[in-house]
C-alpha cells in the first residue's frame, strides 16, 4: 500500500495598497540626468528576473511525473479462457518439453507411509499469496493437478510487488477448491499478500493440524524450515522450494504467459510445463498409473523414469 501524502499547502501572503493624500502641484523641477550606476543595476536586475522565470518553467516543464508506488494485486476470479489455455496444453507439446535444465526436479522419498486423504492418495500443497516462488509453481500445479481432477474458484492475483522477481503473476487457491474420483489435493494459502512493503502479509489460512505436522515433517528431513512452497504429493515426491527461477515469468500478464504455453521452445514453457511433467507423474505414482493416456504420455513417462517412481 502506498502511502497517502498529502500535497503540501502553502499559505498566499496578503499585500495592502497603501493610499495617499491629494497634493497641490508645484513647479517642475529642471530635469536631472539619471545615475548611470542605477540603471546598470535595473538593468541587471530584469535580465536576473528573466533568467530565473525561464530556468522555472524548463524545470517545471521538464520534470518527469512522480512514480506510482507500487501496490498490491487484488485477487480476482480467474477466466475461464485462462484456465483452459492452462490444463489444455497438448501432450505433443509436454513431450517436446521434456525435462528442461532450467527446472530443479522435486524430491523423492521411499518407505514413508502413504499419504491418505478422505479415504483417496493425497497431496497438499502450502504457498502464501506474497512468494514468488510460490507464485511460479502454481502454474505447474494448476496445470499437472487439472490431467486429473477440476478447479473450482481459482482466483487471478500475482505476488507482493516489493519481494524478489515482483509481482509474478500467478493463481491463488484461496477458498478455492478440487475435485477428482482418484486422489483428494488440499491446497493452503498460509500467508495473504505484502500491503505496505516487504515483509507486510498476514496470516490467510490456518493450516490443519494434519496439514501442520506434514508441513513440519517433511520440511525438517529436507533440512529446511517450515518455507514456501511445500507440495506433498502421497508422502512419496517433494518440492521443497523453487522448481524453477520465477524471473522467467517477471512483466508477463497472466493472458501472456498462457498464450507462451503453446511454444516448447519458449523458456516460460520450458519451465511451467517441464516442472508439470515431473507433477504429472509424481501424481501417476500415487493413482495407480491412472488415468492411462495420461500417465503413459511420452513427457510423463520421461520424468517417472528420472524420479525413479514409474
Amino acid at each position: 500500500m502506498s502511502s497517502d501524502k498529502r500535497p503540501e499547502q502553502t499559505r498566499a501572503a496578503k499585500t495592502a495598497a497603501a493610499g495617499g493624500q491629494r497634493q497641490t502641484p508645484v513647479p517642475a523641477r529642471p530635469p536631472r540626468r539619471y545615475s548611470f550606476s542605477l540603471v546598470g543595476f535595473g538593468v541587471i536586475g530584469v535580465v536576473v528576473v528573466i533568467i530565473v522565470a525561464l530556468v522555472i518553467v524548463k524545470v517545471t516543464s521538464g520534470s518527469s511525473p512522480p512514480k506510482k508506488a507500487p501496490s498490491a494485486t487484488a485477487d480476482v476470479p480467474a477466466p475461464a479462457s485462462l484456465i483452459a489455455e492452462v490444463t489444455s496444453v497438448p501432450s505433443s507439446v509436454a513431450q517436446a518439453v521434456g525435462l528442461p535444465s532450467s527446472v530443479n526436479p522435486p524430491s523423492v522419498l521411499k518407505g514413508e507411509p502413504p499419504l491418505v486423504l478422505d479415504g483417496k492418495p493425497g497431496a497438499l500443497f502450502i504457498g502464501a499469496e506474497f512468494c514468488p516462488y510460490c507464485a511460479a509453481e502454481r502454474w505447474a500445479v494448476v496445470m499437472a493437478f487439472s490431467k486429473f481432477g477440476t478447479f473450482y474458484g481459482l482466483k487471478e492475483t500475482a505476488s507482493s510487488p516489493w519481494d524478489y522477481a515482483p509481482s509474478t503473476a500467478t493463481f491463488s487457491f484461496y477458498q478455492a477448491s478440487y475435485s477428482s474420483n482418484l486422489l483428494t489435493f488440499e491446497p493452503v494459502e498460509a500467508m495473504g499478500n505484502d500491503t505496505t512493503g516487504l515483509d507486510t502479509h498476514r496470516l490467510l489460512q490456518n493450516p490443519t493440524s494434519t496439514q501442520s505436522n506434514l508441513w513440519a515433517t517433511y520440511s525438517a528431513i529436507f533440512g529446511t524450515p517450515e518455507g514456501f512452497p511445500f507440495l506433498d504429493v502421497g508422502n512419496k515426491v517433494f518440492t521443497v522450494g523453487l522448481s524453477y527461477d520465477p524471473k522467467i515469468l517477471s512483466g508477463l500478464t497472466h493472458s501472456a504467459i498462457a498464450a507462451k504455453l503453446k511454444n516448447p521452445s519458449d523458456p516460460v514453457t520450458q519451465a511451467i510445463v517441464g516442472s508439470a511433467n515431473y507433477l504429472t507423474a509424481a501424481i501417476c505414482s500415487i493413482t495407480n498409473q491412472q488415468p492411462t493416456s495420461v500417465c503413459s504420455a511420452a513427457g510423463t513417462a520421461a520424468a517417472a523414469k528420472a524420479l525413479g517412481t514409474s
